[in-house]
């Protein structure tokens, strides 16, 4: 019975909360920021694949750990495609996310821009059957939370430099959000404006072989409070190894450290962070990882 109720506490308590997390459970983003952009699918010469893994409150029992596949790359002159698939487990929630992205390149002597938009299947289920105890499978809600919630969305967003130095972005995710199987008596979810903004910039140190990145992301999700991420990495070599830090704001107040490498096509960054809230007395912090593979061009 116990496992019953926590299964349906994971499902009724984080489902929403979910829909919004799938665009921040990565931090890596500024790195491949397809993650989070539509506009930025082919933002870069050649076509890349990146596999991301994240766990979040390590060492601590049931904590979130998430897998993310993605690729991107242009397809002709001015369009870009991606794709991405994701699973997450979060204690008995199970979130499965696919998500095909286009993006049109617009061009010119100083600038270079992606428009995107994408298509966005989230789907959730409780891990394992509910057994052991007293349950009603007639039960509408029961049922449903049981077999799945299952989920369409839309995105829409713009990713390019100016420059070559200034970079921004805007993503208006949420934009399109309809719920497939539907519960009769099921109350609908209200409507709400979500938007992350992101600006950047890229400053060179040719003496050393250096490039300075700094970057600042403000995101406002469904039911979460803004956050806002301060980033800055340093690469060094051609890109070949980097390294840098990210602060978290708001509802999501946190440390991180990241550093990379780049062998040939072949690239890897790992970061760590931690919370400053109290639960993190009661985890080892998170742990990230992404590896990313560049062809064709």
């Amino acid at each position: 019975m116990k496992k019953i109720f926590l299964s349906l506490i994971f499902i009724l308590g984080f489902t929403y909360l979910g829909i919004s997390q799938s665009r921040y459970i990565f931090t890596q983003y500024f790195i491949n920021p397809v993650l989070i952009n539509p506009g930025a699918a082919g933002c870069k010469s050649g076509q890349k694949l990146f596999l991301n893994y994240r766990n979040t409150w390590s060492n601590h029992p049931g904590s979130p750990r998430s897998y993310g596949l993605s690729y991107d790359g242009m397809v002709t002159d001015k369009v870009g495609l991606g794709a991405f698939v994701m699973n997450d487990t979060y204690g008995a929630l199970q979130t499965t996310k696919g998500v095909l992205s286009y993006s049109y390149k617009i061009k010119g002597e100083n600038y270079n821009f992606g428009l995107g938009f994408t298509t966005e299947y989230i789907a959730y289920k409780v891990s394992g059957n509910l057994s052991g105890g007293p349950v009603d499978r007639n039960d509408p809600l029961i049922a449903e939370k049981q077999d799945g919630a299952k989920y369409f969305d839309a995105a829409i967003g713009a990713h390019g430099i100016i420059q070559k130095k200034f970079i921004l972005s805007v993503v208006l995710p949420g934009l399109v959000r309809s719920k497939l199987n539907k519960v009769e008596g099921e109350t609908v979810e209200e409507k709400s404006f979500n938007y992350i903004l992101g600006v950047g910039y890229i400053y060179k140190v040719e003496e050393y072989d250096m490039k300075v990145l700094p970057s600042l992301y403000v995101k406002k999700l469904r039911n979460i409070n803004t956050l806002i991420d301060a980033n800055l990495l340093l690469t060094f070599y051609d890109d070949k190894l980097s390294g840098g830090v990210t602060y978290g704001l708001g509802d999501d107040k946190r440390l991180g450290f990241i550093i990379g490498a780049k062998l040939n096509n072949i690239n890897f960054y790992y970061s760590y962070d931690f919370s400053f809230k109290k639960f993190q007395t009661y985890n080892n912090g998170s742990h990230e990882m992404t590896f990313g593979y560049n062809f064709g061009g």
